[in-house]
């Protein structure tokens, strides 16, 4: 079903490093440029991303199926004599004492208990491991339907391979998700008008936003709710959660799948530390307070901001856009704001810049990336402003 796709340049080189990034390139590919186009006026507003190539050592966005990312993992994972993968054995409880975790898993009634010293719950939003651990999923449910679709068409002819569709009506994310033609389109719907209803006005949204003559096919769809929560805690003793487990937000900017990926890079390299070397296990308290201060202070803030500029665009963030554009110096800051996302190493093996693979920027001016005066507006969105996600 439609899932993360692109992952932002700041995810590189912890791909690399990994030695998964050429078998993640070959599966999917790489692109520089990304726009936005105003739906009523239709001007375009270009992007490049070569304006870092002096900077940054993957100067590129992937577009890669999260699923495919997934099969490049396994094909990985199956090298490994200590790695077991037991499919179709769903979570029920857990408990865990001062030495490790057992869970307690499966269907019907073949039920089997695992045991081990950690236990990383990375199973999505409706989390079993969080819930079973008494955490709270705070924050707010936009008052807004999203539906993501999978689609087959003339994309490429019309559209660029990533970026944006601006209007209050018809606004999109609109990519290209692989080499076969694939391409992602999302967009969003009052709440108030059914779900059952979401097929039928589906097909007028396309005949509204393509050409006459666009050759046009949906694959595959899916209408959901979407948030900007975290939970209150990352860590419950010998328990730990990683990313939509952890936070959710708006996929507008693609940080919930990348902020995910960091929550990964900077958790097994302290995890290890604590395993097999014999750290503090303070290392994993200063993981959870690292990657819920980055969620609530960049991930979710800038997403906020971007799904209002695609949505709920103002004549002066058009205009603002537009100087961006123009300026190839404010485009290579305007790009950074994702790196934002990213920790360093918490055992102070690599800073910043080498985690995500650039030459460090002025510390004032990295200080200011990422910030906005519009943080607040997430607590101004309608919807459930507080309590957990059932």
């Amino acid at each position: 079903e439609p899932r993360g796709m692109v992952y932002h340049w700041s995810s590189m080189a912890n791909l690399e490093r990994l030695g998964v990034l050429a078998d993640a390139i070959e599966a999917g590919f790489l692109r520089q440029d990304w726009a936005l186009r105003v739906f009523r006026s239709q001007e375009r507003i270009y992007f490049d991303m070569d304006v870092l190539k002096d900077q940054v050592k993957h100067p590129y966005d992937l577009h890669l199926g999260q699923d495919d990312l997934s099969a490049v993992l396994l094909n990985h994972i199956a090298r490994l004599s200590n790695v077991t993968i037991h499919w179709n054995t769903p979570m029920r409880s857990l408990r865990q004492d001062d030495t490790g975790v057992v869970v307690v898993a499966g269907d019907g009634e073949d039920v089997t208990e695992f045991r081990g010293s950690w236990l990383i719950g990375a199973d999505g939003a409706r989390s079993v491991v969080r819930k079973a651990s008494g955490l709270t999923f705070d924050g707010i449910t936009w008052d807004q339907r999203f539906v993501a679709t999978n689609c087959l068409g003339d994309y490429d002819e019309h559209y660029d391979t990533q970026g944006y569709l601006v209007d209050d009506r018809y606004g999109a994310v609109v990519a290209k998700i692989n080499k076969a033609g694939l391409w992602r389109h999302t967009y969003s719907e009052p709440l108030e008008w059914s779900e059952e209803g979401v097929e039928d006005r589906m097909h007028e949204y396309f005949q509204a936003v393509h050409p006459e003559s666009f050759e046009h096919e949906v694959i595959r769809w899916r209408a959901y709710r979407m948030h900007q929560r975290a939970a209150d805690r990352f860590r419950v003793g010998r328990v730990l959660l990683a990313g939509d487990a952890a936070h959710v937000t708006n996929p507008t900017s693609g940080f919930g799948l990348v902020g995910g990926l960091h929550d990964a890079y900077t958790l097994h390299e302290a995890l290890a530390a604590v395993v097999q070397e014999g750290a503090s296990e303070e290392l994993l308290d200063r993981y959870d307070e690292e990657r819920r201060s980055i969620f609530w202070n960049y991930s979710s803030p800038i997403s906020c901001e971007s799904k209002r500029l695609i949505f709920q665009p103002e004549p002066e963030d058009l205009e603002q856009l537009r100087r961006v554009a123009a300026d190839r110096d404010l485009q290579r800051l305007f790009f950074f704001r994702g790196a934002r996302v990213a920790s360093p190493s918490l055992l102070g093996n690599r800073d910043i810049w080498e985690t995500i693979g650039a030459e460090p920027l002025p510390a004032d001016v990295w200080a200011g990336i990422g910030t906005t005066p519009q943080r607040a507006r997430v607590n101004e969105a309608g919807g459930v402003s507080n309590g957990v996600l059932d």
